[in-house]
């Protein structure tokens, strides 16, 4: 009788999630979108590392390029970007803000 109910039990636990498994839905983003995300994400931090070093430039300086190999290492690992797109949002990061 134990054993009838166990099996009963997760025969109706396995179906439950099974049908909740099925019915989940996910919402993936375009990959422009994660792309607009991404490079609109880069510029926002950069600009906060500017203003918080504003007072001192050497600082803000080294910190600017500290921030663009960073960003240059993570855009070679990632897929969403080619080399020509990198080159021109790092070119696009150092202006920004002078």
């Amino acid at each position: 009788m134990e054993y009838l109910l166990a099996l009963v039990l997760s025969a109706v636990l396995t179906v439950v999630f099974m049908y909740y498994k099925k019915n989940k839905t996910t919402f993936v983003k375009p990959a422009a979108v994660k792309k607009d995300e991404l490079i609109q994400n880069y510029k926002d931090e950069l600009l906060e590392i500017l203003e918080a070093n504003k007072q001192n430039k050497e600082l803000q300086f080294q910190e600017r390029i500290k921030f663009i190999k960073k960003v240059n290492y993570e855009l070679s690992m990632n897929v969403f970007f080619d080399e020509v797109e990198a080159k021109d949002l790092i070119k696009e990061l150092s202006g920004l803000g002078k």
